[in-house]
């Protein structure tokens, strides 16, 4: 039997309806008026990354070197010298592959650790690149065992291999990236810097909130260049500076521009000097003496100082101060170093 027209009518509305809801065309049909947005949640805590020395801990660590290159850059009469050092085409190489410009650089640092899964070296930098292109360049890298992890949306971290090695990324907020090389991916430096950043850490102690790297960098105060070896030193290591680091609990240096543009090295070796203070410094600055007139210290200029070294001592450390010549210490470095700097810009 025919449908009466009107009964056609409302099936054709009805089937009418149904497509539209399944097509998106007639949202108010399927339920009525429309949702309103949903409301955002309440904005997440800040991260911890202030300060790059709190996101790497102080446990396991073997070495640690934290410098501003920008500062360091905006000198003008060190340019000629730093470009030695890294030429301005191995900077930009390293910027396209990595995503981070080296020149834009406001503080970075590089940290050894020693762990049960072998060394890992942990690279941290403040930088003012993308972090979605840092990522996707770093995962091009990779080549095997890709992972990403969540921890957060502003907390991002990813591990694989690249070759047969274990790397990790890992990107907190818009401006601080690491990157761990060796170890492990899970609970390396990359994991401890992202827990640190999250505040979950508050009890761990950090690279220099406690102990002689603690005091040495309040000594140094905040120069543009540090490093710093946490003791104990044993093998070849104690031998060093004839023999003080047999007993040293950390060395430090740091190095920042002098008035007569020059480069003012302060060197100390902490220790418990109480009763020794006066002959420890006297052989620090035999042990100087002898690394400067020695071959290295020849390449890099270190027997033509600009002011010769001084020697000082404390009861906690004994430290040798000295001016040198940017020019004849950045022609060495790039004599002794320029193969191992070309590989790490890449």
């Amino acid at each position: 039997m025919a449908d009466a027209p009107g009964r056609g009518l409302r099936r054709r509305g009805a089937l009418g309806g149904v497509l539209g809801c399944v097509l998106g065309l007639a949202l108010p049909s399927c339920g009525g008026a429309p949702r309103p947005p949903a409301r955002p949640g309440p904005p997440l805590p800040p991260l911890g990354t202030a300060d790059l020395t709190r996101l790497l801990p102080q446990a396991g660590l073997r070495w640690l070197i934290l410098v501003r290159p920008r500062e360091i850059a905006t000198v003008p009469w060190l340019i000629p010298s730093i470009a030695l050092v890294a030429p301005e085409e191995n900077l930009a190489r390293h910027a396209r592959a990595t995503g981070v410009d080296l020149r834009q650089v406001r503080e970075a640092a590089i940290a050894s650790y020693a762990g049960a899964s072998g060394e890992a070296r942990f690279y941290v930098a403040r930088h003012s690149g993308d972090p979605r292109t840092i990522e996707r360049l770093f995962r091009r890298r990779l080549t095997g065992k890709e992972r990403r992890a969540l921890d957060r949306p502003d907390v991002v971290r990813v591990m694989g291999d690249i070759g047969t090695a274990p790397h990790a990324l890992v990107l907190l907020g818009e401006d601080v990236v690491g990157v761990q090389d060796g170890g492990s991916p899970q609970r390396g430096p990359a994991r401890v810097a992202s827990l640190y950043a999250l505040g979950r850490l508050k009890r761990s102690p950090t690279a220099l909130s406690e102990g002689p790297l603690a005091a040495l960098a309040a000594r140094f105060g905040p120069a543009p260049a540090r490093a710093f070896a946490l003791g104990p030193f044993d093998g070849e290591l104690a031998r060093g500076a004839r023999g003080l680091l047999a007993a040293a609990t950390a060395v430090g240096a740091a190095a920042r521009p002098s008035a007569r543009e020059g480069i003012a090295l302060a060197i100390a070796v902490a220790g418990d000097f109480s009763t020794s203070g006066a002959a420890a410094s006297e052989e620090l600055l035999a042990a100087w003496e002898e690394l400067a007139h020695g071959s290295f210290g020849h390449l890099l200029g270190l027997d033509a100082p600009v002011e010769p070294p001084l020697a000082t001592h404390a009861e906690d450390a004994v430290a040798v101060a000295v001016e040198l010549d940017p020019r004849a210490l950045a022609r060495g470095l790039a004599a002794a170093t320029g193969e191992r700097v070309e590989e790490m810009l890449r």
